[in-house]
């Protein structure tokens, strides 16, 4: 596909996360969501595109990663600072809710070391 080889970098490297996210939309049966995606995602390809076309590949790269790094530093933040045991653990009660055992007393033969 000429159109695929033709691609920068930066818009080849968005164009295989796009088709990642389509097919996790395709195997879950969302496919309104896929559509949606699959339009502003060849258009978000081809003015990436246009951007490397023009000299413009470092805002194309920048356009690329901004996401991950913004990501990265809210993640690096948030451990940091220990905002999900502070500030989140006091609104949420998470529990595992499951198969309950009951705790079987030792007696003095499951003792090795008496």
């Amino acid at each position: 596909m000429r159109f695929i080889e033709d691609l920068c970098p930066p818009a080849l490297l968005y164009l295989i996360f796009l088709v990642i996210q389509l097919g996790f939309d395709l195997s879950l049966g969302m496919f309104v969501t896929f559509a949606i995606k699959l339009i502003f995602g060849i258009a978000v390809v081809v003015v990436l595109d246009m951007f490397c076309g023009i000299g413009l590949t470092p805002v194309s790269w920048f356009l690329v990663a901004a996401p991950f790094i913004v990501t990265s530093l809210a993640t690096a933040i948030a451990m940091g600072t220990q905002f999900d045991e502070l500030v989140i653990g006091q609104f949420t009660n998470e529990n595992f809710v499951g198969k309950k055992t009951e705790a079987v007393p030792a007696t003095s033969s499951d003792s090795q070391f008496e």
